[in-house]
C-alpha cells in the first residue's frame, strides 16, 4: 500500500505543480470578459484578436499541465488535444481576423462545448482525489455546455452586439471555472499529504 501511495503522490505532484498556470488563464479570462463589457464599442476585429490571444495562452497552459500529469488524470489525452486545438484556433483568429470574425460565434460555440466537457471531466478527476467542493465545478461545466449549445443552434442569427455580450459572459464564466478548478487542483497536494501521513 505504501508503494501505491508513493506512486500516487509522485504523479499527483507532477499534475499540481502547474496549477498556477490555470489560475493565470482564469484571471486573464475574467479580465477579458470585463474588458468586453467595459468597451463594447471596440471593433469586431479587436474582439477576435483578444479571443485569439486568450486561446493561445489557454492552449499553452493546458498543454503544460496535461503533459506533466503522466497519464494519471482520466481526461489527460483530451486536454492535450484541447490545448493543441486552442493554439491552432488562436493562431487562426490572430492571423486572419477579417475572415474569422464572420464565424466567431461558431468558434466560440465549439470552444465552449469542448471545454465544458473538459471541466466536467476535471471535476470528476478532482472528486476521485477526495477534493471537496467539486460539485459546483460540475454544475458550472453543465451551464457552460448549455450556453454553448444555445450559441451553436443558430450562430448566424446573432448580431455583432449579441456576439459581444455572449463572448463577455462566456469569458467571465470560463474564467471563474478555471480559477476555481486551479484552486481545487492545488488542494490535491493536501489530500496526498494526508494519505502519506496515514501510512
Amino acid at each position: 500500500m505504501g508503494i501505491i501511495v508513493e506512486e500516487l503522490a509522485r504523479k499527483a505532484s507532477n499534475a499540481v505543480k502547474y496549477w498556477w498556470l490555470l489560475l493565470i488563464v482564469g484571471i486573464l479570462s475574467v479580465a477579458a470578459g470585463i474588458t468586453v463589457f467595459c468597451y463594447p464599442g471596440e471593433s469586431y476585429v479587436t474582439l477576435t484578436y483578444m479571443f485569439g490571444i486568450l486561446l493561445l495562452i489557454s492552449g499553452i497552459a493546458e498543454l503544460i499541465t496535461s503533459l506533466t500529469s503522466r497519464n494519471y488524470f482520466m481526461n489527460r489525452g483530451y486536454n492535450v488535444v484541447g490545448g493543441i486545438i486552442d493554439i491552432l484556433v488562436g493562431i487562426l483568429l490572430c492571423a486572419v481576423p477579417g475572415i474569422t470574425a464572420v464565424s466567431l460565434p461558431i468558434f466560440l460555440g465549439f470552444w465552449l462545448t469542448y471545454h465544458s466537457f473538459m471541466i466536467i471531466g476535471s471535476a470528476g478527476d478532482l472528486k476521485a482525489f477526495g477534493v471537496q467542493g467539486t460539485g459546483w465545478l460540475t454544475a458550472g461545466g453543465i451551464l457552460l455546455l448549455i450556453f454553448s449549445i444555445l450559441i451553436l443552434i443558430n450562430p448566424f442569427s446573432f448580431g455583432v452586439s449579441a456576439v459581444v455580450v455572449l463572448l463577455g459572459i462566456a469569458l467571465l464564466l470560463f474564467g471563474c471555472l478555471m480559477i476555481g478548478g486551479s484552486v481545487r487542483l492545488k488542494n490535491i497536494g493536501s489530500y496526498i499529504k494526508e494519505l502519506k501521513e496515514k501510512e
